[in-house]
């Protein structure tokens, strides 16, 4: 299994929810951040916890993006949500996720282009396309088998302790 795993589809359609059931109780060991509903983030690790405890924490910010983007690297794994978009147009945000992608730490994650710089965009995905050990899947949502075995396959090899 390849070390990055990034999903792509439509928004909503569940590629997050699909990666929290993936991980259930092994997120608590992630580094990283996940969206939710309101553009609130939170860290990964929070998606081991019940979600009518959950709560975001903070607005979608580029800055605090970034902070959890740094302290993946001292994680055993990253969960990256909606990574792209409007965040990409922030340098301190791209740099930390450069940073990340050639520190070797295993992601699993949500690719988005919607609001993204197209420059950065173009950029970033080339990089990620072209990285042999990187798959980005294209997933039709919750119900998408393909996807769903993969992130299956990809937490028992990396997030497992």
């Amino acid at each position: 299994m390849k070390r990055r795993l990034f999903l792509t589809g439509r928004a909503g359609s569940g590629k997050s929810a699909m990666i929290a059931r993936a991980l259930e109780r092994d997120a608590r060991f992630a580094g990283g951040y996940v969206v939710i509903s309101g553009g609130f983030m939170l860290p990964a690790s929070e998606l081991a916890v019940p979600e009518i405890r959950r709560r975001g924490r903070d607005e979608l910010n580029a800055g605090i993006a970034a902070r959890y983007l740094l302290e993946c690297r001292e994680k055993p794994f990253a969960v990256i949500d909606e990574l792209g978009g409007p965040l990409l147009a922030d340098a301190d945000y791209y740099d930390a996720l450069i940073r990340l992608l050639f520190a070797g730490v295993p992601i699993v994650g949500v690719l988005r282009d919607e609001g993204a710089p197209r420059a950065e965009w173009d950029e970033l995905y080339t990089l990620l396309s072209r990285d042999p050990d990187t798959l980005i899947l294209p997933s039709s949502g919750t119900y998408d088998i393909n996807a769903a075995g993969a992130l299956r396959h990809w937490t028992n090899e990396y997030a497992r302790p």
